[in-house]
């Protein structure tokens, strides 16, 4: 990938990339268009065709592509056991995702799109081993969008606990996350885009599926029109903790890194580093 230019977010800013999934009609479920692949510093890219970023590090998981610019696989590492990794298989107007450990299946879920190519339903196979028996089962989700393209509630097809709602501003951000935990409960999320000093807010450039979504799946882009900015500031219903997240970000406003640290008492909690290939739009990957 070309060295790249970093530049630090001070104090406890940040951005939690929980920003929902994009799906435009033209670019269904390709997360980047196809493009030539880059990657190594001092390699020359020409500064007239139009470039792009793939994600292929994020924390331990490694994201692969298909020829097509398809996300292919994530893997990711489990210390002192094999790798756990999902594998995308697509078919007219379906994804599926199958994670497995070795030749333990973990996870098969199946995302059905609309003709704009956002998800509407889904049906997920969870296995659970109890007692050295597997046990099997199977929950469907469905999903609505509002008239501006956002996912505006996923919820549990057979039950009326289980799912998230969701609320936007006028800049289209995602303020909260209602996630419903009983037949008239419910515990909210709130996520702030304000930055310390009053700076401007960050654009998230390349956005992951948000809180509750980001549990089917983090990387596809089949649920709906993103946020547009990154998230300073996250808090839950009844707590009086919550986190903040800062970044180092390349010269075209990637994030290379991204540290979590408590509310109170400010400790560091998480870091996360992303890595890219830096491509060009019309030639092959």
């Amino acid at each position: 990938m070309n060295t790249l230019v970093q530049k630090t977010i001070t104090g406890l800013g940040l951005a939690l990339s929980l920003s929902l999934a994009s799906c435009e009609k033209d670019n269904l479920l390709n997360p980047n268009p196809a493009g030539s692949a880059r990657s190594g510093a001092g390699e020359d890219i020409s500064p007239n065709i139009p470039q792009i970023h793939k994600l292929t590090k994020h924390g331990d998981a490694t994201l692969t592509y298909a020829d097509n610019g398809k996300l292919l696989n994530v893997t990711t590492p489990v210390r002192g056991s094999l790798a756990i990794q999902t594998d995308y298989t697509y078919s007219p107007g379906t994804i599926r995702a199958f994670t497995h450990q070795g030749k333990s299946v973990l996870r098969d879920e199946t995302f059905t799109l609309d003709a704009s190519g956002r998800c509407t339903e889904s049906a997920e196979q969870i296995t659970v081993v109890n007692n050295n028996t597997p046990l099997h089962y199977l929950r469907e989700w469905k999903y609505t969008y509002n008239a501006k393209g956002q996912l505006w509630n996923y919820q549990n097809k057979n039950s009326c606990v289980g799912g998230f709602g969701y609320a936007y501003n006028a800049d289209g951000d995602m303020i909260g996350a209602s996630e419903s935990t009983g037949i008239s409960s419910s515990v909210a999320t709130t996520f702030n885009y304000s930055q310390p000093g009053g700076d401007p807010m960050l654009s998230d450039n390349y956005p992951l599926n948000v809180i509750g979504v980001n549990e089917h799946d983090a990387y596809l882009r089949i649920f709906g029109r993103p946020s547009k900015h990154l998230v300073t500031l996250v808090t839950r219903q009844g707590s009086l903790d919550g986190d903040y997240y800062s970044y180092l970000l390349d010269g075209d406003g990637y994030i290379t890194q991204r540290k979590q640290y408590k509310l109170n008492g400010a400790a560091l909690v998480d870091t996360k580093s992303y890595a890219y290939v830096l491509t060009n739009i019309g030639f092959s990957f």
